[in-house]
């Protein structure tokens, strides 16, 4: 075989794994709705499509199974967390593109060396990248911690006195958390939407004789209402598949929910509550696996209908301005009202700001005084409930996850961008199940990690492994494809002018410069796999705080539980409280390192261009 002949076989053989690759997303959400279709028949068949649907009862000791009153509950708090959540996310993201400031103005004319050099400091801090980290935080910090803060701060230190039968759980609590936790999706692609729309409608409209609240909120906004309606319902998406933080905090009762205080159990906190109790091959298995097969339709239906919305809207209002017709006018007659919303977003962002500091503040003051040597890495948690165990399992899980889904994403990625054709109907479709996949929610990619890869491998390390590769999988796809996409051409045309193969110019000039970029993907994909619990409860266990060991946890076969799953084993158990603020405060350490280590490298990356 000639050298030729060879290297177009490599070419080739790379182009085909790499296809191979990228159709794994397609594989893996038809995997996913077979396996909980296939196991949600019994139930449907023994009970009734329309009748488990519709039915408002719930019973599994008399086999009664009926989940209208949780569906409706999950809908219900979605929709009052959305427009809690969207008001704030949305309003701070016209905030951090129009009026957050570069930097601080801080005067000092006194003598103090120390406070000029504090000072001198604090004006060379740029503002918008420390909003931009607030918001990242926000969406790094795990369900469970959140969770946590609810229970102790929202329920107990507040709605339990708003509470006629002094509860405080329920709806409101459940909405309120679950407006926190979507702020961070729905600020940031607000903010990339607003930040797309052409600048000459802004100076347009400035031109015209408008203010700039008038052309922020009269031309701007209308401009950019598809991206930020794609926001909400990508937030909606998330509201519904949440389910540890929604489980502290809820209630777990079944019942409609007619009022603020009313406990409620939306369906995914029905699927965690009942599915340790079940017996395998059960009707109540059945059950629970048509209760995520009903969430995982919900949640396909709403990530879908991104791709309904309009690509470009541009508003009648936005139009006129930039064209004339005497539109300035009405502007200034109705100039209040946008000077106002300009407002609105300054409270907006400090809600944020301010809702940042109290779940850090909360978790330091009572985290840092229950931390010690022996609790961090002590040699089992007979010893006074050791750590040890639990950072073990998740370092496994890290490494065999990362292990397996580095290459297939980093594959997925060069055929997306190095091979396809741009505008294919092949790529849109590959894209379309990324964008599905990264939709499903956590619980459901446990269920279908416990029909699958737990049959195969038992409940353990690797069990769990491979469900969190379907889980970080769009990460590392969307991040490396970005990363490919920033590297010049000129360096592709130049070493193939050298004589390289494609294949040689993908792994010798194109990787090495997208290093960055696929490092970043690596990190959030550590961030994530710590930070997940739903996904890893049903592949690689929970073990209870009592009988969690280091000798046991070496061995990667065996039963085990990652920090988030550790720290809920301590709230569930309900006699390390603790201990499960220590925990907390080292996964908001951890999830805070993560995040300043994303923040370096694209410092560096920005310097180098």
């Amino acid at each position: 075989m000639t050298k030729v002949s060879s290297t177009k076989v490599k070419d080739t053989s790379a182009k085909v794994l790499f296809i191979v690759c990228a159709c794994l997303s397609i594989f893996a959400v038809f995997g996913i709705i077979a396996y909980i279709l296939a196991a949600s028949i019994p139930a449907f068949r023994e009970v009734g499509f329309f009748q488990f649907l519709f039915g408002s009862a719930w019973n599994f000791n008399t086999s009664t199974y009926g989940i209208l009153a949780m569906l409706c509950s999950t809908l219900v708090v979605t929709l009052l967390a959305v427009i809690l959540g969207g008001v704030i996310g949305v309003f701070t993201a016209v905030f951090m593109v129009f009026w957050c400031p570069d930097k601080f103005h801080i005067r000092y004319s006194g003598n103090s060396k120390f406070l000029q050099k504090t000072v001198a400091w604090l004006n060379k801090i740029n503002l918008r990248t420390i909003f931009d980290q607030i918001i990242k935080l926000l969406a790094g910090i795990p369900s469970v911690i959140y969770g946590y803060f609810g229970i102790i701060v929202l329920v107990q230190g507040g709605l339990v006195y708003m509470d006629p039968y002094y509860r405080g759980y329920g709806v409101l609590a459940t909405c309120i958390v679950l407006a926190i936790m979507i702020i961070p999706t729905i600020t940031s692609l607000t903010k990339n939407a607003l930040e797309a729309v052409p600048s000459q409608y802004f100076e347009g409209a400035l031109a015209m004789g408008n203010t700039k609240a008038q052309a922020v909120f009269r031309v701007v906004f209308p401009a950019a209402r598809s991206g930020i309606i794609s926001a909400l319902i990508l937030g909606i998406g998330r509201a519904v598949g949440e389910t540890m933080a929604v489980q502290m905090v809820s209630g777990g009762s079944v019942n409609f929910p007619t009022g603020l205080f009313i406990p409620i159990r939306p369906l995914t906190v029905n699927i965690n509550m009942e599915m340790g109790e079940v017996v395998p091959g059960s009707l109540h298995e059945s059950a629970l696996m048509a209760t995520g097969f009903v969430l995982l339709v919900l949640v396909l239906i709403i990530t879908l209908s991104v791709n309904l919305v309009p690509k470009e809207f541009k508003g009648k209002r936005g139009t006129k301005v930039l064209h004339g017709g005497g539109e300035e006018a009405v502007y200034r007659k109705k100039g209040l009202v946008p000077e106002i919303l300009k407002y609105c977003g300054m409270v907006c962002a400090a809600i944020i700001v301010i809702s940042l500091a109290a779940v850090i503040l909360f978790i330091c003051i009572n985290g840092i005084p229950n931390i010690s040597w022996n609790f961090l890495f002590g040699g089992d948690s007979y010893d006074g409930n050791s750590l040890a165990p639990a950072f073990l399992t998740t370092f496994y899980v890290i490494v065999f996850t990362l292990v397996i889904a580095l290459p297939l994403g980093i594959g997925a990625a060069i055929f997306l961008n190095e091979y396809a054709k741009p505008g294919s109907k092949f790529v849109k479709v590959i894209r379309t199940f990324i964008d599905t996949l990264s939709g499903v929610p956590s619980i459901v990619f446990g269920l279908f990690g416990y029909l699958f890869f737990a049959k195969i491998f038992g409940t353990n390390v690797f069990a769990g492994s491979f469900t969190m590769v379907l889980v970080i999988l769009p990460t590392i796809i969307r991040s490396t494809e970005e990363a490919l996409r920033a590297v010049p051409m000129e360096l592709r045309e130049a070493s193939y002018g050298l004589g390289a193969s494609k294949i040689r110019t993908i792994f010798k000039v194109v990787l090495p410069s997208a290093f960055p970029g696929i490092a970043t993907a690596t990190v959030l994909s550590i961030g994530r796999i710590v930070s997940e619990s739903a996904a890893l409860i049903y592949t690689a266990g929970m073990m209870a705080v009592a009988s969690s060991s280091v000798s046991s946890a070496i061995d990667p076969t065996n039963m085990g539980s990652t920090l988030t799953v550790f720290m809920y084993s301590f709230f569930a158990e309900g006699l390390a409280y603790e201990e499960a603020y220590a925990t907390a405060f080292v996964l908001l350490v951890i999830t805070l390192v993560l995040n300043l280590i994303v923040y370096f490298i694209q410092r560096s990356v920005k310097k180098k261009r």
